[in-house]
């Protein structure tokens, strides 16, 4: 390659031969592949899904974590346990990447330590590739091969040579695929360390100075963030990242702190990572629009479009459901099929079943303390009550997980499983392990969503828009995504400023006099009349519409 720069030689359109290269930390596409925590992953994945369905020239790089503490099991006094979960990478439907009939082993190195990768691939069409990336192998020393074990867990330093490894080794991996992306796309924060290999490379190739180089990268590279969370938004203290950055800094010429100031806000100590992938790209979005109102309130010195989030419909959407939205007997008679297959699984599950021609109502999430599952048990008895009516009764499904780390959301669990197995027993299931193929039973099976974060906390929430394409109703409060949409004579909104007062008086008053209000052939005309809004709602938060969106707004193709 020349030496010599000219601005052609980094600018192409997106094709396949150029295509979009997306950097993420975690990616849901399959239950049995446990590389994702939360709806982070989930939206990854259905992204992946989506650029396959399209064949849009679209190359994803992440980590092939090995399951580590990611199962789930709760014991007889609700405490929430995490244990490891094993798979075998080709039996869950992924390949090795093989050059010269040999499987791909790409080399990093970390300060002083060399590092080798093997390099795994899901293929969702010609053009739409996602590479993962295992130090797991004997070429590597037992501390480095735990790298890519775990997923958002160890120590600070760990999770710091974790991201620098998996972003070091992602764009050594485009060189050795010989792949020149037309742009970069980091989504969250967490990848956002690609510019300073991004920045080496670009030195080195068009022997430019760093700040010529910096600016090359900035103009190919573009950001979503995710959340205002802080857990999050994380900070790195700078004393024990210096040492990570210093081999980056010598190649440029730079001191650590002149390298790092691009993450540095308040204080010297702590490198900022949304601050270091604002400060490293050329365009950022939130992910619905009260979401990016406050992240350009939060960090106003930077632009901001709004791409809200969408999901894969072809994944999340019972066709049978889609087949009959039109006609209000077999909508009903659909649903009432996937109620009862969604209680089959469950009772295989849980070893409980429940009656689903009862009001069947879902809590299902990540469990976090901003999402509140404890404002449905904060009046205990009154709750009780709405759920063992005798003549408008109500089942409660309860499914997440607290991150490892999360005593808090853990202390919430237990307090809700005590709550399922004395007041509410009977009339409340926990469901363990929360996965894809339980939200796909349980957006399809039961009646009614209930969403109840703290208001501007939940940046978006993508199960709900799930629930919607197949029928099942809203009760949520009006953050991130369903603050856009009109629940007239849709679904109901819960009040950010009284959660709990909200949800229990829409349950007596609304929602379970509607359900339990038939015709004479025992179908809730009006209830199936909000079922059908739901759906044609559902048809503004698909994944093509977000795609879409990513393509006007961040990569202006």
């Amino acid at each position: 390659m020349s030496n010599v720069y000219a601005p052609n030689q980094t600018t192409h359109p997106i094709s396949p031969q150029h295509p979009v290269a997306y950097f993420s930390a975690e990616y849901g596409f399959d239950a049995r592949i446990p590389i994702y925590a939360g709806g982070l992953g989930i939206l990854s994945g259905d992204t992946m899904k989506q650029a396959g369905e399209e064949n849009y020239p679209f190359i994803g790089f992440g980590l092939l974590y090995k399951g580590k503490l990611v199962k789930q099991h709760i014991d007889q006094n609700g405490w929430q346990h995490d244990y490891d979960w094993h798979f075998d990478p080709t039996e869950v439907g992924l390949e090795p990447v093989i050059r010269d009939d040999q499987p791909l082993f790409i080399q990093v190195k970390l300060v002083e330590t060399d590092i080798w990768l093997n390099v795994w691939r899901k293929k969702f069409s010609d053009n739409a590739i996602l590479y993962l990336l295992d130090a797991d192998i004997p070429q590597n020393h037992p501390h480095e091969r735990t790298l890519t074990q775990y997923l958002y867990t160890g120590s600070i330093e760990y999770q710091m040579k974790q991201q620098l490894l998996f972003t070091t080794g992602a764009i050594t991996l485009l060189r050795e695929l010989e792949i020149e992306p037309a742009l970069y796309h980091i989504n969250e924060g967490r990848p956002a360390f690609i510019a300073w290999e991004l920045i080496r490379e670009y030195k080195d190739r068009f022997n430019v100075d760093y700040y010529t180089a910096k600016k090359l990268v900035k103009d190919k590279t573009v950001y979503t963030n995710h959340t205002l969370v802080a857990a999050g938004n994380q900070g790195y203290p700078t004393s024990i990242l210096s040492h990570y950055a210093k081999p980056f800094a010598d190649a440029f010429g730079l001191s650590t702190e002149q390298l790092l100031s691009d993450g540095i806000e308040d204080s010297a100590d702590s490198f900022q990572i949304t601050r270091f992938a604002l400060n490293s790209s050329s365009r950022a979005n939130g992910v619905s629009q009260l979401h990016s109102k406050l992240s350009q309130d939060t960090w106003p010195e930077y632009h901001w479009s709004n791409v809200t989030n969408g999901v894969h419909m072809k994944t999340w959407q019972d066709p049978e459901i889609l087949a009959n939205k039109n006609n209000v007997d077999e909508l009903w008679k659909t649903h009432s099929k996937c109620k009862e297959e969604t209680m089959q699984y469950v009772l295989r599950q849980t070893g409980f079943g429940y009656d689903p021609n009862k009001l069947v109502f879902v809590w299902a999430r990540r469990l976090a303390g901003y999402k509140q599952l404890d404002s449905l048990v904060s009046d205990i008895e009154r709750f009780r009550a709405i759920l063992k009516n005798k003549n408008l009764p109500a089942q409660l499904l309860v499914a997440g997980k607290s991150h490892q780390g999360d005593t808090g959301g853990k202390e919430i669990l237990q307090q809700m499983i005590k709550f399922m197995s004395r007041e509410l027993a009977g009339s409340a299931l926990f469901i363990p392990n929360y996965n894809i193929e339980i939200a796909q039973h349980l957006t399809r099976g039961s009646d009614l969503w209930v969403n109840t974060p703290i208001y501007g906390r939940e940046a978006c929430g993508t199960s709900g828009m799930k629930a919607i394409s197949n029928g099942v109703l809203q009760c949520t409060v009006a953050d991130g995504w369903a603050a856009e949409a009109s629940w007239d004579n849709t679904g109901w909104i819960i009040d950010q400023n009284n959660v709990s007062e909200s949800f229990y008086s829409l349950m007596e008053q609304e929602i379970t006099p509607l359900f339990y209000s038939r015709n004479e052939n025992g179908v809730p005309l009006k209830w199936v009349e909000k079922m059908q809004r739901s759906i044609a709602l559902s048809e503004q938060f698909g994944a093509d519409k977000m795609l879409a969106g990513y393509k006007k707004e961040l990569y202006q193709a």
